[in-house]
């Protein structure tokens, strides 16, 4: 499951990190592997020569090929995030630890060099369901920590040293603006004021705040985040149930009094679920409202925003409206 904390964009950068590391496609048949013209990566850093069949993502930031069910996720963090990343890849026992926490299994661990400079790739598997998937990933410092992970069904006819061909072609630019970043997003989602965009996360997040912090430690101010996730995570009829469990497994929504539970129309689905209600942060009262919406083939949008008691009702017009703006890009 995604876990979202309101803390900071640190934290936020951490549940992407998880959501790469757990993985986004399911099943598949073959894969072509003649390479294609170098293609940029929407919203990131990341230009690379893919392998032929994979095209850009509307799903999320990177590559995928539909008909094998194989894709190229690129995740960037912040460039603080590297030396503890890096201390993850750069050691076999502690990557097959760490990722065999996301159900990973890590075989191996090889530096490489690529256009972007050394980066260090991890090779292993993944059973998701009844499935078991090949996977890459490389871990590469630039303007951003940046974490490539390539994935396909073992069955796949996807080879490794194709996928670490593709790799070293990897080049890494100057950051995007703000603009092509939430343009790259996989929905669409106007700020309105106060709230103000602070960044995007992994090219399937947008973080948003009140006041002159970016990295709010202590909670202090309003947050609001809006997430993607692909499908198969919820079907129609359970979005109610995942909004719960998501919920409770939230850093500092665990104890959640949930207060009101409605169906809303949210990102296009008559039939969103919207919870609300009151937490507690350190000594600090808040209010909360997690919204939902469910798109095709159960993929979804999450909305969380939470602010002091005292506070949230001057800003439910603004957080209103930005929830009217949510829409799947396609």
């Amino acid at each position: 499951m995604i876990r979202f904390d309101m803390n900071t964009v640190r934290h936020a950068a951490r549940t992407t990190l998880r959501l790469a590391m757990s993985g986004l496609l399911v099943t598949g048949l073959t894969v072509n592997v003649q390479a294609q013209e170098r293609t940029a990566i929407s919203g990131t850093t990341v230009s690379l020569t893919p392998l032929k069949g994979f095209a850009p993502s509307a799903k999320f930031a990177g590559l995928e090929n539909v008909e094998a069910k194989a894709s190229v996720l690129v995740v960037e963090l912040p460039p603080e995030a590297h030396p503890q990343l890096s201390a993850l890849f750069t050691n076999l026992e502690t990557a097959k630890t760490n990722f065999a926490k996301q159900n990973i299994t890590i075989d191996d661990a090889e530096d490489i060099e690529t256009a972007a400079g050394k980066g260090r790739i991890l090779t292993g598997q993944q059973a998701l369901g009844a499935a078991t998937f090949d996977k890459w990933i490389v871990l590469l410092k630039g303007a951003k920590t940046v974490m490539i992970t390539v994935q396909a069904p073992d069955d796949s006819d996807l080879d490794g040293d194709d996928v670490v061909a593709m790799l070293k072609t990897v080049s890494l630019g100057a950051e995007p603006t703000l603009d092509q970043k939430l343009a790259a997003l996989p929905f669409r989602v106007r700020a309105a004021e106060p709230f103000r965009v602070v960044d995007t996360f992994g090219g399937l997040g947008v973080l948003m705040t009140v006041g002159p912090l970016n990295a709010d430690p202590k909670g202090q101010q309003p947050m609001l985040i809006v997430s993607y996730q692909t499908g198969g995570q919820a079907a129609a009829g359970q979005l109610a149930a995942v909004g719960e469990k998501l919920l409770q497994t939230t850093r500092g929504f665990e104890k959640a009094e949930i207060t009101k539970r409605d169906t809303v129309a949210f990102a296009g689905d008559k039939n969103g679920t919207m919870l609300s209600g009151t937490t507690t942060e350190g000594s600090a009262r808040k209010r909360f409202a997690q919204y939902m919406g469910l798109g095709a083939d159960g993929r979804f949008v999450r909305m969380i925003v939470s602010a002091d008691e005292a506070t949230y009702p001057s800003l439910e017009p603004a957080i209103k409206s930005i929830a009217d703006s949510i829409a799947f890009a396609k």
